[in-house]
């Protein structure tokens, strides 16, 4: 008796907000796989992702939604990967394809890495295809026309709850400086960057590539407001040649 094949899985990544940033691999893929899983909110169970794919217009039946408990304890959100990994294995197993979707793309701070380790934990011998997307970065700069880097400039990408206390010393070394996820920090950077006394070409912007996307180059502006979680914060340290 032989065995039953097992499934592809892969890890699809959708890019920030605009569907025609998708690739034509991830729209192939998309298209393609039996099952399509998608992370959620744990708190009212809107996905992100899959409004993205709304255009797309995949039958709603190939959706598994995965609610993630996105809280600063890690715990509970490794109990919700440990289960959907078990859901994706149970497919494998049984010949069936899968995408975990992500925004952006699957190896930038995403939950793909966390469930690829919950699957290989449970099957050492998985072996993912991944389909890169474009990331917040990359759509955030192209919006506004932002330059990120140039020549032999370095790049610092840090999550802001956890790097803004850093900043002087980020942008002594480094020419652009990206930070993710600024709606919880944000007071918080303005006054470490006046503190810091560094000239900077500023950028705030928030679901980039979404119909709701805004830019603000005056960081000041946005202090003492409700910022969303998908908010990033673009600075780029000025020379004697950009002043």
């Amino acid at each position: 008796m032989t065995s039953q094949p097992r499934g592809a899985f892969y890890g699809v990544g959708i890019g920030p907000g605009d569907p025609e940033l998708l690739t034509l691999k991830a729209v192939r893929v998309l298209r393609s796989v039996d099952w399509l899983f998608v992370p959620a909110s744990a708190v009212g169970g809107g996905s992100y992702a899959r409004r993205i794919l709304t255009p797309l217009e995949l039958p709603a039946e190939r959706f598994r939604q995965v609610p993630i408990n996105m809280s600063r304890d890690r715990s509970v959100a490794h109990d919700d990967y440990r289960q959907a990994a078990e859901q994706i294995v149970a497919e494998l197993e049984a010949g069936r394809s899968v995408a975990w979707l992500t925004e952006g793309d699957p190896l930038f701070y995403s939950t793909f890495v966390y469930v690829l380790d919950a699957v290989q934990s449970l099957r050492p011998d998985v072996t993912p295809q991944i389909v890169p997307g474009v990331t917040s970065i990359h759509a955030s700069a192209a919006a506004a026309g932002f330059p990120l880097t140039r020549l032999s400039d370095p790049l610092a990408v840090v999550p802001a709850a956890y790097g803004v206390e850093h900043l002087p010393q980020l942008l002594g070394e480094f020419a652009t400086v990206a930070l993710l996820k600024v709606n919880s920090s944000f007071d918080r950077l303005l006054d470490v960057l006046a503190a810091s006394g560094q000239a900077c070409d500023t950028l705030y912007v928030e679901h980039a590539g979404a119909p709701e996307q805004r830019i603000v180059h005056d960081l000041a502006s946005l202090r003492g407001q409700k910022l969303p979680y998908f908010s990033l914060v673009l600075l780029r340290r000025r020379t004697e040649a950009t002043r």
